[in-house]
């Protein structure tokens, strides 16, 4: 239910730190630390109250812890993480401790909040009906036993038919407060029910003795709950009757809200390799790619007239068939005499036997000892043929110089 109550229980902490408050945007910003310290005669346990507005919660922030209220429930977020309820999921079943003798009846203490509703346990089998003994005289109650240890959970049984509601019985003794076990990871937070009506309360009549115990009658239908009325004084426990039949299984609630998505799992190891596949078909016949090699000169060094001349006249001349070739490069290697600046060599081809045109690029012969080269480019638009190539020389400078050539190459790919 919306705009209800939640309430707080909080330990007093030994020593008392008063915290400083002032007005915030939004709400009272307090120093701390924060102790909660009831006034003088107050006769109520120490809490803190807050109240459920149905407005949206704060956006979580980096270095805050803020608790809020979400769903009809307390949440949390940490350094600006997502909220998360603070109630664990349920640990498993333990196994069940023998049974300690009767305490003394304590005061009934004050009625607590609604809980989650837990799991549904499994249905045990059903026992023969023994047949009914005479009751006893009452015994004194004893001490209370110590708690058995938690077993491990059992498998859950299917869900056997929902019964319907019996008469309500007198309330029990409240047993000692067992100790608070660790907390479970935060579950999923389910949709809040919407809440049932509330019976007029009417007086409670006095108690009468216990009389024995009859046969079971049939299970009569669910009368209206009556008003409540004042608590009378306890009388004696009477014996307990017969285990009645399974009711049937009432309708399954609202499904939860879907929780926030979990860290990925680890990678799976790799599947087993599947089969080959049949061989495709036979591609149509490739063609012979250019050599990626060709020498022109392999010397000493000449002496270069000015202009252009041929590496080697028309003798160092080699048809090359590139009619599959991409890309080509001129490599030169020379020695320790070059041309002046602006001259470089290029290898040329001729489509006709007459003109030349360029193949490569340019390069540079006007540095002593190295190799140099030009840079990979597209192979010249009609260059793609069976021609003959021949490398020339163009000497910028004024008179005839010697260039150290060692070595041509045109490469293709």
């Amino acid at each position: 239910m919306k705009n209800c109550l939640l309430v707080v229980m909080l330990s007093l902490l030994s020593g008392i730190s008063w915290a400083q408050c002032t007005t915030g945007t939004p709400g009272t910003n307090c120093s701390g630390p924060l102790s909660v310290q009831p006034q003088t005669g107050n006769n109520t346990q120490s809490a803190i109250t807050l109240v459920d507005l149905g407005l949206p919660t704060l956006a979580p922030a980096a270095s805050q812890y803020t608790l809020s209220i979400a769903s009809g429930m307390l949440v949390e977020s940490d350094n600006g993480n997502n909220y998360h309820s603070l109630v664990g999921s349920q640990g498993p079943q333990g196994a069940t401790g023998p049974t300690g003798p009767q305490g003394t009846t304590g005061a009934t203490g004050a009625v607590g909040p609604q809980g989650t509703v837990g799991p549904i346990g499994p249905v045990g089998a059903t026992g023969t009906a023994g047949a009914a003994g005479a009751i006893g005289p009452q015994g004194s109650v004893g001490p209370i036993g110590p708690a058995g240890a938690t077993g491990a959970a059992g498998a859950t049984g299917a869900a056997g038919p929902q019964g319907s509601t019996g008469a309500v019985g007198p309330a029990g003794a409240t047993g000692a407060a067992g100790t608070t076990g660790p907390i479970g990871p935060a579950g999923a937070t389910g949709a809040t029910g919407a809440a049932g009506a509330v019976g007029v309360t009417g007086a409670v009549g006095p108690i009468g003795p216990a009389g024995a115990t009859g046969p079971a009658g049939l299970q009569g239908a669910v009368g209206p709950v009556g008003p409540q009325g004042t608590t009378g004084a306890a009388g004696t426990t009477g014996a307990v009757g017969p285990v009645g039949p399974q009711g049937t299984t009432g309708a399954a609630g609202t499904a939860g809200a879907i929780g926030p998505v979990g860290p990925a799992g680890a990678i799976g190891p790799a599947g087993p390799a599947g089969v080959q596949g049949p061989a495709g078909p036979q591609g149509p016949p490739g063609t012979t790619a250019a050599p990626s090699d060709y020498s022109f000169y392999y010397g000493t060094g000449y002496k270069a007239g000015m202009g252009i001349v041929e590496v080697g006249g028309s003798f160092d001349r080699d048809q090359i068939e590139m009619s599959n070739a991409t890309s080509v490069r001129l490599v030169v290697t020379i020695g320790p005499s070059a041309l002046p600046s602006g001259s470089y060599a290029q290898a040329e081809y001729t489509p006709d036997g007459t003109n030349w045109c360029a193949l490569s690029a340019e390069v540079p012969v006007t540095t002593p000892n190295g190799l140099y080269l030009s840079t990979w480019q597209g192979l010249p638009t009609g260059a793609n043929g069976d021609y003959v190539v021949r490398i020339v020389v163009l000497n910028a400078g004024t008179a005839a110089e010697q260039i150290g050539l060692r070595q041509l190459h045109v490469q293709f790919k």
